[in-house]
């Protein structure tokens, strides 16, 4: 049996595992935010994680000073949520009806989708010291979890497209 065709079969379930790996985070994302997103209507109103030691002031106490800056807060709540829900999603399609058939495009998109996420939204966390445990662990976490999927599911052209064998055409 030719060895190549042997190691492309074993790398297909890798790379379906995988794929089925980044999938699961994608939906954890589109939980976490449904539930930031509720979070955002009780009187919690901070994300997990962050308490009064890191922001120094109640919903109630910003609501008696300002109540437009509650409802301006509230709002960014909810489209931050609404564009994780959204990532998550786009993430867990791209992994279930892309990566999981060894499609190299959809693999890249959700790999920069979610780099720019967090290149982008993890550096504030710190300059503004609020990245607690309790708040980017999960998150963390979850990019942990989306690594070792991503680098189970990459796909490489001998997974993709086992050594064919050698035929010479000739022409004229």
């Amino acid at each position: 049996m030719d060895t190549e065709l042997t190691g492309a079969s074993e790398t297909l379930p890798r790379i379906r595992r995988g794929a089925r790996l980044i999938a699961v985070v994608g939906i954890v994302q589109i939980i976490s935010n449904i539930h930031f997103l509720f979070v955002n209507f009780s009187d919690q109103f901070l994300e997990r994680g962050i308490s009064l030691q890191q922001v120094g002031v109640t919903k109630a106490q910003i609501r008696a000073f300002n109540p437009d800056l509650v409802n301006y807060v509230s709002h960014l709540h909810i489209a931050i949520a609404g564009y994780g829900m959204a990532l998550g999603l786009a993430v867990a399609a791209l992994a279930w009806f892309g990566i999981q058939r060894g499609l190299r495009w959809a693999w890249w998109a959700a790999v920069t989708a979610i780099f720019i996420a967090v290149a982008i939204g993890l550096p504030a966390h710190f300059f503004y010291n609020l990245a607690t445990v309790g708040h980017l662990g999960p998150p963390f976490a979850l990019l942990a979890v989306f690594a070792i999927g991503a680098a189970m599911s990459y796909p490489t052209s001998a997974s993709l497209h086992p050594k064919r064998p050698n035929v010479n055409v000739s022409c004229c």
